[in-house]
């Protein structure tokens, strides 16, 4: 049966077409004030979230907060960084345990904790062989062969669980994309087990806008950043996932002469699959998306895995334009369909998850306007939920309700048989605090919601 739910501020779903009912207060309804909701993972009933105080594009970042949700559902029990570091990502152990990567403008640092918050391990991270990762030097740009995060920013670590183990994904200060296998020992302290090169590095351009205080998609850093998950069945392949953006990066020319594996398309995104025994590459896949693209993430499901984002299919004088997509690669690295989703005006997916039936619930932004020659995004813009078909296309929209100026639902994880949804409301869109910094913030939210019938 089509899945015909619709999720509302107000806790409402539709169970059946036409037919509405009010559910019983979720035991998760988590209201964050002043900050957005940008990640959520669980493991059992354990809610881990990543809280984030928004930037203006003249300050640094990124400032996130980890919270872990007690068992009342609407308090949390948070991780702050220490003086000088900044939490960009986190894990969730199935022993409850959490592991939480914290980076500053050149280092990293990994902090274990238990389930009730207190720090087991907390470790400097080296990594001696990166100075002499390769480099390719297409177009210049800067870069730092001492660092583990690159010159442009500092928000290019990533972490995916391997049971009690962790893999570590990083971008470097050579712009390589290193992934790595930590182990711990019964004290939490980690060990290194193998590093594997996913990309080399090359020239990495910086981008940035003529006007406007806030960045309201990541689009000036998008180019840098990096996606990772590990399979959900069997828990064997890291996927690493990556854009090319021409005159940006040089993705896709450096994989090919490097690896000797040619790319054709000039546009579009690359999945390389990592062996987690023993941390071979299993190989890359590119997918072709002909026009100018952003990758917003990379999850994990039953067949393999699927990418989203958004890429801009037409330049049209009215704003509209962007699109959101879905590649799907198979588990051995087949690529599968690659599905453009058109709902209203500007659409973008940031997250998906598999649903029972084998079709996807996919969310992000829907509705909004972009500068047809800029960066400029329009503060007024709607939460985007649809279900998508086995190959990614569009199925139903859900219509999700949000608040005023600008929504977004931003991450979804699975919890009791149902689904966790985070994201935020009264956003900012680009020039919003152009006039006033205070106007450059959002309200968050984190909300349980029953698995809808389909």
């Amino acid at each position: 049966m089509v899945l015909c739910a619709l999720l509302c501020l107000a806790a409402c779903l539709v169970i059946a077409c036409g037919d509405t009912k009010t559910l019983p207060t979720p035991s998760v309804d988590l209201a964050v004030a002043g900050q957005t909701v940008i990640k959520v993972r669980t493991a059992g009933s354990h809610v881990v979230l990543l809280e984030e105080r928004l930037n203006s594009i003249f300050e640094d970042g990124p400032q996130r907060t980890l919270a872990t949700l007690q068992s009342d559902g609407r308090t949390v029990q948070t991780f702050m960084s220490p003086t000088g570091w900044s939490v960009v990502d986190f894990a969730v152990h199935p022993s409850g345990d959490t592991s939480v990567i914290l980076t500053t403008a050149t280092g990293v640092r990994i902090v274990r904790l238990d389930p009730d918050g207190s720090i087991r391990s907390d470790q400097l991270f080296l990594d001696p062989s990166s100075p002499t990762d390769p480099f390719f030097n297409y177009a210049g740009g800067i870069k730092n062969d001492d660092a583990l995060q690159p010159a442009l920013m500092h928000d290019a670590a990533r972490l995916a669980p391997l049971g009690e183990s962790l893999a570590v994904v990083l971008r470097t200060g050579r712009n390589a994309i290193v992934a790595y296998r930590l182990d711990p020992d019964a004290s939490g302290v980690y060990t290194r087990s193998w590093r594997t090169l996913v990309e080399p590095g090359s020239s990495i351009l910086a981008e940035g806008i003529t006007s406007g205080s806030f960045d309201t998609f990541g689009q000036l850093q998008n180019h840098l950043r990096i996606y990772v998950d590990v399979d959900s069945d069997d828990a064997t392949t890291l996927a690493v996932g990556v854009v090319n953006a021409p005159m940006q990066n040089f993705t896709f020319r450096a994989h090919s002469e490097y690896f000797s594996d040619p790319i054709t398309a000039s546009r579009g995104v690359l999945l390389t699959r990592v062996a987690i025994a023993d941390g071979r590459r299993l190989g890359s896949t590119a997918i072709d998306t002909h026009d100018l693209a952003e990758l917003h993430g990379v999850r994990a499901t039953p067949r393999g895995f699927v990418l989203v984002g958004r890429v801009l299919s037409e330049v049209r004088s009215d704003g509209s334009g962007w699109n959101a997509f879905t590649a799907l690669v198979g588990h051995d690295g087949t690529p599968g369909p690659y599905s453009v989703v058109d709902v209203d005006r500007g659409d973008v997916f940031f997250d998906i998850s598999a649903l029972p039936s084998g079709r996807y619930l996919a969310l992000g932004t829907t509705g909004y306007i972009q500068n047809p020659s800029g960066a400029s995004i329009s503060e007024a813009a709607q939460p985007l939920l649809v279900v998508l078909n086995t190959d990614g296309s569009l199925a139903q929209n859900l219509g999700y309700t949000g608040g005023p100026r600008h929504n977004q639902l931003t991450t979804i994880a699975p919890l009791n048989g149902g689904w966790l949804l985070g994201g935020m409301i009264n956003g900012p869109g680009t020039h919003s605090g152009d006039g006033d910094r205070a106007l450059i913030v959002a309200d968050g939210f984190l909300r349980e919601v029953n698995s809808p019938a389909e």
